[in-house]
């Protein structure tokens, strides 16, 4: 069985710290299809269940998905605002970049450390049945 990018995530979710650092995964693969958009940019839906409390996930390689408590979805850009690269690791204190360690908020998107001077883009995220809807 191939593994899809929610088992990825879930995966590396579970593992916690690696050598000192959190990590966080995201891969492509066929089973993202049901995820959304593919990355095109006009929304996504994905589980809620799928969006663990006190952490987040990336979808599409387009919005990272928060859950800081239980049921405060909040969405954004997974692209960093210094220089393009994708988000990764996230908390329930901080989204960060790996590229070099940029932090945002995970309830507002604002930056905590730089070397990004500007937020994250916020979407909008609202639950229904189960189901969370990315819309930007």
């Amino acid at each position: 069985m191939e593994a899809n990018r929610r088992t990825i995530i879930k995966s590396a979710g579970a593992a916690g710290v690696i050598g000192g650092s959190a990590a966080f995964a995201s891969a492509c693969g066929a089973d993202d299809a049901e995820q959304g958009s593919g990355g095109s940019g006009s929304g996504a839906t994905v589980p809620a269940d799928d969006v663990p409390v006190g952490s987040g996930i990336v979808v599409d390689e387009t919005y990272v998905v928060t859950q800081p408590t239980a049921g405060d979805f909040h969405a954004f850009t997974s692209v960093c605002t210094h220089q393009g690269c994708q988000v990764r690791t996230v908390t329930a204190e901080q989204i960060v970049c790996p590229c070099h360690s940029s932090e945002f908020s995970p309830t507002t998107g604002e930056v905590i450390a730089g070397p990004a001077t500007e937020p994250l883009q916020k979407f909008t995220v609202e639950e229904a049945g189960g189901t969370l809807t990315i819309t930007e």
